[in-house]
């Protein structure tokens, strides 16, 4: 998976590197992509996947109908994949997006939206661990 810079960069640089990073991830397949898997309350639905058979490494993979949106999921699947749940549930959605310049670039409502799978996803995890 190509990793965007954490450099500082324009918006439409931003933008073009997070659709190409979201071209790159593996598509989540058809039967993760029902409501058992969905995250409530995105403007675009999203889907989280998570195997905890390994608490100490779990897999987390994300899929989205919105081009950008799934570019921001990679950054979090990326970061967070293969991590234990003690990592996830430190995890800071902030301090990620802050590094790659996102943080005055997002809307309220992607913001949000993302904060929401965040919470979705420790939620999860706290469950399976």
């Amino acid at each position: 998976m190509i990793q965007p810079s954490r450099k500082p960069v324009g918006w439409e640089r931003r933008y073009r590197e997070l659709i190409e990073l979201a071209k790159t991830m593996p598509a989540l397949p058809e039967h993760y992509r029902d409501k058992a898997h969905e995250v409530a309350g995105c403007e675009a639905t999203v889907w989280l996947y998570l195997d905890c058979q390994d608490k100490q490494r779990i897999t987390v993979r994300f899929d989205s109908v919105s081009r950008i949106v799934k570019g921001l999921l990679a950054l979090i699947q990326a970061e967070l994949d293969g991590r234990s749940a003690a990592d996830i549930a430190q995890f800071d959605i902030d301090e990620l997006f802050a590094s790659y310049g996102l943080t005055q670039q997002l809307t309220p409502s992607r913001t949000n939206g993302l904060y929401n799978v965040s919470k979705v996803l420790k939620q999860r995890v706290a469950q399976c661990a």
